[in-house]
């Protein structure tokens, strides 16, 4: 994929907008706050603004947490401040946090096919999500970016082909850890994938930024 798509990808993602979604004030959000960290972000080296992976993720962190949020205050009937009380809950499929993997070492394109598998799963995690959460006007936007993101980190790779798509058993199987139980462990499922999901994003973030310390190429 060449620059121009890649940037054409980028745009289709910033601008998709769901009906009643409130992708706006997440654009406003992305141009005016800064990174939950507090860390600055990088720059382009020859337009000065942040890589397209950068923007990218700091508007599906921004998404994810709204979504994971309000799936919570709704479905639970509790206020979002009591949504720590539900830290325990775990999905067995969702990808280990990155710092656990290659991702720790020095090799970028091992942590790239890391980065890359775990999106893929995610991706097919929020299919559960959207199952359960029918209702949400968000969830279409945080799939689609999530799509785009996997393409961002591929074009990063040397070997792209190296990461293959699911195979039909493997989907079978995660979604099939999901799907099954009682509507209260579905719905706290949900819950647990958005908030992985999230923690896996911020970790993506700081391993592309490490990478992009060591290389000037990575953008």
């Amino acid at each position: 994929m060449n620059s121009s798509t890649r940037y054409l990808s980028l745009l289709s993602a910033l601008v998709v907008l769901v009906k009643g979604n409130p992708v706006p004030s997440a654009l406003a959000e992305l141009m005016t706050s800064g990174w939950t960290s507090g860390e600055e972000l990088g720059t382009d080296g020859e337009t000065g603004a942040p890589p397209k992976w950068e923007k990218m993720i700091k508007m599906l962190v921004h998404e994810v947490t709204t979504l994971r949020n309000q799936q919570f205050v709704e479905e639970f009937q509790k206020p979002v401040e009591e949504i720590s009380s539900f830290s325990q809950h775990q999905v067995p499929s969702t990808p280990p946090h990155l710092s656990k993997t290659l991702c720790s070492a020095s090799n970028k394109e091992a942590c790239l096919q890391e980065i890359s598998r775990g999106l893929q799963v995610y991706q097919l995690l929020l299919q559960h999500v959207k199952a359960e959460y029918p209702q949400s006007t968000l969830l279409p936007s945080v799939t689609h970016q999530t799509t785009v993101l996997i393409g961002l980190v591929k074009d990063q790779m040397k070997v792209a082909e190296v990461v293959e798509d699911l195979s039909a058993s493997e989907r079978k199987r995660v979604l099939g850890e999901v799907s099954t139980g009682t509507e209260w462990e579905r719905k706290t499922s949900v819950h647990a994938i958005l908030r992985e999901l999230r923690n896996f994003l911020v970790d993506t973030k700081r391993a592309l930024r490490r990478m992009g310390k060591r290389g000037k190429d990575f953008q």
